[in-house]
């Protein structure tokens, strides 16, 4: 732990179980895509879809005007979650 670090967030039992957690499903995983897209999300410097209210309402807006999706590309949307 570096000095100018606060040390409430390292070494505590949430974190340490979130790790875990983390550790087993990625052992469990054979899924060489779905590991990708984690490994690019654990290192990217922001989040993705996190907006500023004028940006949500933004893409509120294109999401609306874009139209309905059919049940075939919500079912793809879903199949990509594995759900």
């Amino acid at each position: 732990m570096k000095v100018s670090e606060p040390a409430v967030n390292y070494n505590t039992p949430e974190l340490q179980s979130l790790k875990n957690r983390l550790i087993a499903t990625i052992d469990a995983s054979n899924d060489l895509h779905k590991l990708e897209q984690c490994w690019e999300v654990l290192h990217a410097g922001d989040m993705p879809c996190v907006f500023t209210d004028e940006e949500f309402e933004e893409e509120l807006r294109l999401s609306e005007d874009s139209g309905v999706a059919s049940d075939e590309e919500v079912k793809a949307m879903y199949a990509r979650w594995g759900l």
